[in-house]
Formats: C-alpha cells, structure tokens, sequence
C-alpha cells in the first residue's frame, strides 16, 4: 500500500514541480530506465476482473504497482538505501 499512495502522490504532482523525478521510495537510477508505459496501456486495456484473486480489496491500479514496480523499491539495509534491481547504493543526507 505504501508503494502505491507513493506512485499517486507521483502522479498528482505538477509536472514543473518536478513529477519527472522518481516517486519517494523508488530507485531514481531504476526509474527513468523501465519502460512500464507500454506496459501500463497494455494492462489497463486488457485487465479483466478476476473473481477468484487472493485478495478482493486489490484494486488493479495497487496489483500493477505490487507486480511491475516493487523491484525499484529502496530497501533500508544498516545505513543506506540499496535498489534491489541496479544494486546501486544511496546515503540519506
């Protein structure tokens, strides 16, 4: 759920207020790179609703977000933020 309030905060910003930067938590190395636009149309225009999900309260938006971006989530380990996909490091200032 924090990966997708994340990707909505993201997408609500002004463009001149700098939304081309990566959503807070996501890897900016990762991001500018994917291509999930394609991605996204494709899923959004053939998603279908399937009754028998693990979970019925996932919404598509939240189980595309879960399936395509948790692999750019920064994860915490001792004192840095590390990309799981890049292995590039980062140190909070």
């Amino acid at each position: 759920m924090k990966l997708l309030k994340a990707l909505l905060n993201h997408l609500k910003k002004d463009p001149k207020e700098g939304a081309s930067e990566a959503p807070e938590g996501f890897c900016p190395n990762c991001w500018g790179t994917q291509e999930y636009s394609g991605q996204f149309y494709e899923a959004a225009k053939n998603y279908d609703a399937d009754v028998d999900t693990k979970d019925p309260n996932v919404g598509w938006v939240q189980e595309y977000a879960n399936k395509h971006l948790s692999g750019i989530a920064l994860k915490h380990e001792n004192e840095e933020i590390a990309c799981p996909t890049c292995k590039v490091r980062y140190r909070p200032s």
